[in-house]
């Protein structure tokens, strides 16, 4: 059983000396100090669709490796059936089939999503999955006193976790902790939102910060009951990319078209069709110096993974159709080339 940063540590090295346990845990415990723990991370700058740039916190191997632990403790935490991302199973494909051939659609979009959930709320929602984890032990003071609503169930053990999953007071872009926590943390909104919709036949799914809405209903009474929970819990909507589709015009989900049937877009299949065949009429040498694609991502290998993986979403989407698969044979036997 765990109870204690200590039992953590012990835990996650099994065959360690009790010296390396203790000097696992004096590290980790320094790591309360702000200026220690951002030495743990390296920031990259990754650039969105949308124009501009994220940063993006990517801890080192030895934190990395505390937080994986960490992460399968909190893995029987409750997540909303509704949460589509960073579950086991789910698919863009599923985020989108409850909102095929539906009047309405409403997209919304929270800002800066995992900066916006901050160390309490972490610490909160890390609580109630340790609640549930068989292997965690409640601590003494919660055990004598479990009737007590604010009650934590081990407030040592989950400050802990928060502590060594948190950056500068949030949930950092890049932890592997950082998907899942955001899940725990928003289960409750969640809830809130399905209960809203659920007495008035509107279709809810939620791809991480990705809220979308389809059924025959009003479209301002949602909008404004969202921006007024999101704000109660410190999220904001970005209202710049607040979509609203009727029937008649291109309605798309997390980049599959659901106006009759789950497709990938139209520009999206037609940029493939035209790079295959430049590829087959030219050669790949001559198409991607045609392209002017240079460096290491755009070498022939690195192009084809991606233009593979690209192909591989279409067929997620539409795994019969017969031009895409004959695409994806194509171009596995020019990838043998290139390995």
């Amino acid at each position: 059983m765990i109870q204690t940063p200590e039992d953590f540590c012990q835990w996650l090295q099994p065959d360690a000396s009790i010296r390396s346990v203790q000097k696992s845990l004096y590290w980790l415990l320094s790591l309360r100090s702000a200026r220690k723990k951002r030495q743990e991370y390296q920031i990259f700058w990754l650039a969105k669709h949308s124009g501009g740039y994220r940063p993006v916190a990517a801890p080192s191997l030895g934190l990395k490796k505390v937080q994986r632990g960490i992460l399968s403790l909190l893995s029987v935490g409750e997540v909303s059936p509704h949460a589509t991302a960073y579950q086991p199973g789910c698919t863009l494909l599923r985020n989108a089939a409850p909102h095929v051939g539906q009047p309405f659609v409403v997209k919304l979009d929270i800002a800066n999503f995992f900066g916006s959930i901050p160390f309490p709320a972490a610490y909160a929602a890390i609580d109630r999955a340790l609640c549930r984890n068989p292997e965690i032990q409640s601590s003494a003071k919660a055990s004598s006193a479990r009737e007590g609503a604010t009650e934590s169930y081990n407030a040592a053990l989950s400050f802990f976790f928060a502590t060594l999953c948190t950056l500068d007071g949030v949930l950092p872009q890049g932890a592997p902790t950082s998907p899942l926590l955001s899940n725990l943390v928003f289960f409750p909104l969640d809830c809130r939102i399905a209960a809203f919709c659920e007495g008035r036949k509107i279709h809810y799914t939620r791809y991480s910060d990705d809220l979308t809405f389809s059924g025959d209903f009003s479209p301002d009474t949602l909008i404004r009951f969202i921006r007024r929970l999101l704000c109660e819990h410190g999220f904001l909507l970005h209202e710049s990319k607040t979509v609203i589709a009727r029937r008649g015009n291109r309605q798309q989900v997390t980049g599959i078209l659901v106006n009759d049937r789950p497709q990938a877009g139209r520009k999206f299949r037609r940029r493939i069709r035209q790079e295959l065949y430049y590829i087959q009429r030219f050669g790949l040498s001559s198409h991607l110096l045609h392209e002017g694609r240079t460096g290491e991502s755009c070498a022939p290998g690195p192009y084809l993974h991606s233009l593979l993986g690209r192909i591989q979403f279409v067929l997620q989407v539409c795994p019969y159709d017969r031009e895409f698969l004959g695409y994806r044979a194509y171009i596995l036997q020019q990838m043998k080339h290139y390995t």
